[in-house]
């Protein structure tokens, strides 16, 4: 058996190769054009001087097939594994587009920090058709396959490094004029360079409350201790992956959902749907798919980042488009005026077609903070692979004219894919990376305001399961399948409150957490990043998903939006909350079971004024069966604490 690597079967079955089940993402091409068996995506970590823990994926891109594959062969040239081995490595059964965790010790002393090395797993595979593979006679003969990926020594914690500089110049437009484009979303998917390895069992004590949920009150009509304000549809269908974010200020509500925009100025009652390629010319940068909306109440502007797709329309992520407009602006022009500035790989120091993709926005005390991953999907020669974050001037962005860009360098936060910004996050920005799933767990990045040299360390958690998600809804739908994928468990929701810093992501399941559930930890930034404590947001009869946070500007609570559902008993449905209520509310009813939810939902600080910083516009959505098929229902969320406004609880 194979000493250097370690396999792990469904939940716990340690053998000697790191193993378990999840879902692949659909290819876009046809199946003969893509070989049966890939390699990819791969996380490292160096666990101990000289030792480099490398966890990989090992996908069946089969449609049709179930394939029983014996590994030959594990390589990391010009690296050795770090126990001696036996093969051919015990079988893997791996069903119709799934896949296996590898996971392999090398010594790294021969290995330069930056340079690429070539991973390759050798074996062989036979394969059966999926209906037929209980019976081990059906497979047929033996297909030798030999399969790679690329590896790259992560960066040395604690770190530190430069941010690099750039300006783009304004445009302006108005009118909604443009001649409209039917984005192709049926190839958009968000996908992974980024698997986390299993680190090393680090004992921890479990929340012993789990999270309970209940249908959120009709407004008016409130629960002790939480008013809502609002609980209202669009009244928009919409793609079914809906991804919906959205802000409120100066009287408007505006609200995006994957492929449209819409705003409110009747405090939610009425909405008006817009098409984003109308307003925005399909030239650098043409409408993909994903989009962020924030509210910034010192220069009283919408900030609107849009994912672009590249100039000949083959709907392949090509840059961000950043687009700002006051309500007044909004108003007047229906939501046609806005004042953009294309980012291209270009602006980046990245060739062309090279891929952006999954945005974030957050913003500070004097900066516009900017979030995507470098390298999805395309990723051409000399592209820096990694998630890259950004800022620019409040006060450039509000004088509407050409802006000043610092930014990282994407590769030293390649652990970062998928991960988003610290939301209410002050004097300084901060992100994260998954480097394990225990010891050595979180890479915590930081740029504070007035500095060039963003910094990051790594911070220990107790084990957390990172196995393969499923959590199925009464219509036998796999809700959290494309969560295994993407973002998987990449840090989604992140928040800062006065000193302590809360991050959380979707985790799996073990003995204490029998559906999939949200694991989420605090830092104390004012203690050199000491970790607080570690909680989780679970309940043993549905699944948790897709976290979002918040910091409520009155008591410095955190406040939460995500996705629960499963168990085969509860369709996937939005739910907002304060965290340490332990009680979550519903704000959808959705009615049939999906597959491929979406990547993210979001909550906002709600800004007006009479509300004093406490309460929160949160956007989630849900999915209705009508007779003419699926309806999305997104929903706009006001709901906080009512009553007098003070610090800490």
């Amino acid at each position: 058996m194979l000493k250097g690597c370690r396999l792990l079967i469904g939940v716990s079955a340690v053998l000697g190769v790191l193993f378990s089940s999840g879902l692949l993402k659909s290819g876009a091409r046809p199946e003969e054009e893509v070989p049966i068996i890939s390699l990819g995506p791969s996380g490292d970590y160096s666990e101990a001087p000289d030792k480099l823990v490398v966890a990989t994926r090992l996908y069946n891109r089969s449609k049709t097939t179930t394939l029983r594959i014996e590994i030959d062969s594990i390589r990391l040239e010009p690296a050795a594994l770090l126990s001696p081995t036996t093969f051919p490595q015990p079988v893997i059964e791996l069903a119709p587009e799934t896949f296996a965790t590898i996971q392999a010790d090398f010594n790294s002393s021969h290995l330069l920090q930056g340079k690429e090395y070539r991973l390759e797993v050798h074996g062989t595979y036979r394969t059966a058709d999926k209906n037929q593979h209980d019976d081990k006679s059906s497979y047929d003969d033996r297909h030798e396959f030999r399969v790679g990926d690329e590896i790259k020594l992560p960066p040395v914690s604690p770190g530190s490094a430069q941010v690099k500089s750039s300006k783009v110049e304004s445009q302006h437009v108005s009118g909604g004029h443009y001649p409209p484009t039917a984005p192709n979303f049926d190839e958009e998917e968000n996908g992974s360079r980024w698997t986390v390895p299993t680190g090393p069992f680090v004992a921890g004590k479990p929340r012993p409350t789990g999270t309970s949920a209940e249908k959120a009150p009709k407004v008016p009509g409130d629960p002790p201790g939480v008013t809502f304000n609002a609980n209202d549809g669009l009244g928009i269908n919409g793609n079914t992956i809906a991804e919906p974010s959205g802000a409120v200020g100066g009287g408007v509500i505006f609200v995006t959902a994957n492929f449209y925009a819409a705003y409110s100025k009747d405090g939610g009652a009425t909405f008006t749907k817009l098409d984003p390629t109308t307003i925005f010319p399909a030239d650098n940068v043409g409408l993909c798919c994903d989009q962020i909306v924030q509210y910034v109440p010192g220069i009283d502007r919408f900030i609107w980042l849009l994912q672009g797709t590249d100039a000949a329309a083959v709907q392949q992520p090509n840059g961000q488009r950043i687009a700002s407009a006051s309500p007044a602006q909004i108003i007047s022009s229906g939501g046609t005026a806005w004042t953009y500035w294309d980012l291209t790989p270009g602006v980046f120091g990245e060739p062309i077609g090279t891929g952006f993709d999954y945005p974030d926005l957050s913003v500070g005390d004097n900066y516009l903070y900017m979030s995507w991953d470098v390298g999805w999907p395309g990723c051409p020669k000399g592209c820096n692979n990694g998630h890259l974050v950004a800022r620019t001037s409040l006060s450039q962005i509000k004088a509407g004219g050409t802006i000043g860009l610092d930014y990282t360098t994407p590769s030293d936060s390649a652990s970062a894919w998928g991960a988003h910004l610290t939301q209410d996050t002050g004097n300084e920005i901060f992100w994260v990376g998954q480097q394990n799933n225990s010891s050595q767990s979180l890479r915590v990045f930081s740029l504070a305001e007035g500095s060039n040299t963003y910094f990051w360390r790594d911070i220990g958690t107790s084990s957390w399961a990172n196995n393969a998600l499923s959590s199925l809804t009464p219509d036998g739908q796999n809700w959290v399948n494309k969560l295994t994928n993407f973002p998987g468990n990449a840090v989604i929701g992140a928040t800062r409150s006065s000193s302590e810093l809360w991050f959380a992501w979707s985790a799996g399941t073990d003995k204490n957490f029998q559906q999939p559930h949200v694991e989420m930890v605090t830092l104390d930034r004012s203690n050199n990043f000491k970790l607080i404590r570690q909680v989780q947001i679970w309940n043993n009869s549905y699944a948790f998903a897709y976290p979002a946070l918040s910091t409520n500007a009155c008591t410095g609570e955190v406040g939460l939006s995500l996705e629960y559902g499963g168990n085969s008993k509860f369709y996937e449905n939005h739910v907002v909350g304060f965290w340490g209520d332990f009680l979550v509310y519903i704000t959808t009813v959705s009615s049939v079971g999906t597959t491929r939810f979406g990547d993210y939902v979001s909550i906002r600080q709600d800004s007006t004024p009479g509300l004093k910083g406490a309460f929160f516009d949160a956007f989630g959505f849900g999915l209705d069966k009508t007779t003419s098929g699926t309806k999305t229902d997104t929903r706009y969320v006001v709901f906080g604490r009512s009553g007098q406004c003070q610090r800490g609880r």
